[in-house]
């Protein structure tokens, strides 16, 4: 629907009617859905994300389609609750597959629901995902999520095919991390280097790369090496076989990477609370802050948050 007042006049300037919309599709479906950018508060950085806070009779196909036409690394659909513990349903589409769990999707669509809500300001939410329930908390303008319990798998073996996937040399590698893959609801392998210099340097090799990764979708890139000295991990993470060439943050796997950090002692302790700067090569800085803890012999809490800003909103008509 068009906003806007009409007029048509006669040969002698007289109004002849007026109208204040004009429907330029009365036979189409419009979705409305808002662009956001997450884990900054500044807009046109961080990671954005497109969310259709309303997707009721859209089916898989369709969200795909819409998903590639939105053409951001993900954009989330929600519905009505199906589980009774959870306030909404969310799925979340990359350009070219649906995956379970995402960190800025969760942030995100979190963001654009608050602002949307018809009640007082909510301070948290449940959203059900293809991981099951995902809680979702505020403090201030500061949002959190609570992710899965993180999996490990063992490392991988020392070769060199890990620093060619990266374009990079077997010296560039840490010297004493392992390369492992790790989960909190999305597993991604995670690749420490030396220093930031090789992280700015890797030039992907494909072909490669989709055989370090198999089945994995996602590579992750750190070093403890800052460009800002309040951040902790300077970090690029990378999903080209799923139409994500680079992510500016990726929350569900800086979960896993705390989980990992963690284990590894990298910090010491038993708890750990760091800042990851992701997108600083893209040119969209973003900042995830990590929090995460020991209960006994395992990690159990792993919490990732960050601010969103809400930028664009609009209509899509179908």
């Amino acid at each position: 629907m068009v906003e806007g007042l009409i007029q048509v006049f006669d040969n002698f300037g007289v109004i002849l009617r007026s109208t204040t919309q004009v429907n330029l599709f009365p036979m189409l479906k419009s979705y409305r859905f808002f662009q956001v950018d997450v884990f900054t508060d500044q807009p046109l950085c961080g990671n954005p994300l497109a969310v259709f806070p309303d997707a009721v009779g859209l089916d898989s196909g369709l969200m795909q389609k819409i998903s590639a036409e939105m053409n951001l690394s993900e954009t989330t659909f929600v519905f009505p609750a199906t589980n009774k513990e959870a306030d909404y349903d969310v799925r979340i589409f990359t350009p070219s597959k649906e995956i379970p769990f995402g960190g800025h999707p969760t942030l995100g669509t979190a963001e654009v629901l608050k602002q949307l809500s018809s009640s007082p300001t909510p301070s948290s939410y449940k959203l059900n995902m293809g991981v099951g329930i995902v809680p979702v908390y505020w403090e201030d303008d500061f949002c959190t999520m609570t992710q899965p319990e993180p999996q490990f798998t063992p490392p991988l073996p020392t070769d060199s095919s890990v620093a060619e996937a990266l374009g990079l040399s077997p010296d560039d590698l840490h010297p004493f991390l392992p390369v492992q893959e790790v989960s909190t609801g999305f597993p991604a392998l995670m690749i420490p280097l030396r220093a930031m210099a090789p992280v700015n340097e890797v030039q992907l090799n494909l072909a490669v790369l989709k055989k370090v990764l198999d089945p994995l979708d996602l590579a992750y890139v750190f070093c403890m090496e800052t460009e800002d000295k309040a951040c902790q991990v300077h970090a690029r993470s990378f999903a080209p076989f799923i139409g994500i060439p680079e992510d500016p943050a990726t929350g569900s796997v800086a979960g896993a990477l705390g989980a990992y950090l963690l284990r590894h002692k990298v910090f010491g302790g038993d708890c750990l609370s760091i800042c990851i700067e992701q997108g600083v090569k893209m040119g969209r800085r973003s900042e995830i802050r990590v929090e995460t803890s020991y209960e006994g012999e395992i990690i159990k809490s792993v919490k990732v948050g960050g601010q969103s800003r809400i930028v664009i909103e609009g209509q899509l008509t179908l």
